[in-house]
């Protein structure tokens, strides 16, 4: 701006030197009257003129910078949504693919699911089936052998084995059996405690059949008399 003020300046100023120097020549050449009157007028004139354009170029100058700036402003609008726009079409991407884990997590879930809902009900079928047999092997030694089987601590069953001391045929000689998550039968506790109810398990476990198992837990009752 001090660039165009300067220019201006300058500009008028070498107006004037030659609007002087005309007249200069004109007044030494005939130096009629009133002509130093048309002369300052003249002067007028010009300078109006001259200031007029150094307006108008100073305006222009600012509607250039305006422009510029707007201009400026405009882009850097612009680079910022386009850096929005790509952090939005990132953002979207992952979500999709976040969402795709998720659906192949669900469909794991439900595949999972469906499977343990099959192997409880295969299991609970089996568990029917043993507790069948488990009544039908209590019910014969109930009539032979004095067991008494009662339903404890929730789904466990308690075995009560009498009539094998003979000194004292009402002495309990118990323990406590459940079916565990895979489906097996484990026996939590033991009264009086076999050293061999591990083995016992083992065997019932590998055989199923338990009505063997019960006859050996009470030959193992009977050595401890």
């Amino acid at each position: 701006m001090d660039n165009f003020k300067e220019d201006a300046q300058s500009q008028l100023n070498e107006k004037l030197k030659e609007t002087r120097i005309k007249f200069s020549s004109l007044w030494e050449n005939y130096n009629p009257a009133g002509f130093k009157l048309r002369y300052r007028e003249s002067l007028k004139v010009t300078r109006v003129r001259c200031i007029k354009i150094y307006e108008e170029k100073k305006q222009m100058c600012e509607k250039v910078q305006l422009t510029r700036k707007v201009i400026a402003e405009q882009t850097a609008f612009i680079e910022n949504t386009q850096a929005d726009l790509q952090s939005a079409n990132k953002s979207f991407e992952n979500n999709e693919r976040q969402k795709q884990e998720v659906m192949e997590k669900i469909k794991k879930l439900k595949e999972g699911l469906f499977k343990k809902q099959e192997l409880i009900s295969t299991q609970k079928q089996e568990n029917k089936a043993k507790l069948k047999e488990l009544n039908t092997s209590a019910e014969m030694f109930k009539k032979r052998m004095g067991l008494e089987i009662r339903r404890v601590q929730g789904e466990q069953l308690q075995f009560i084995f009498k009539c094998i001391s003979h000194r004292n045929p009402e002495q309990p000689f118990t323990f406590l059996l459940k079916f565990n998550e895979e489906g097996n039968y484990e026996v939590t506790s033991c009264e009086p405690p076999l050293e061999c109810m591990p083995l016992l398990q083992e065997k019932l476990k590998e055989t199923n059949n338990f009505s063997a198992f019960l006859a050996n837990v009470r030959k193992a009752f009977t050595t401890l008399v």
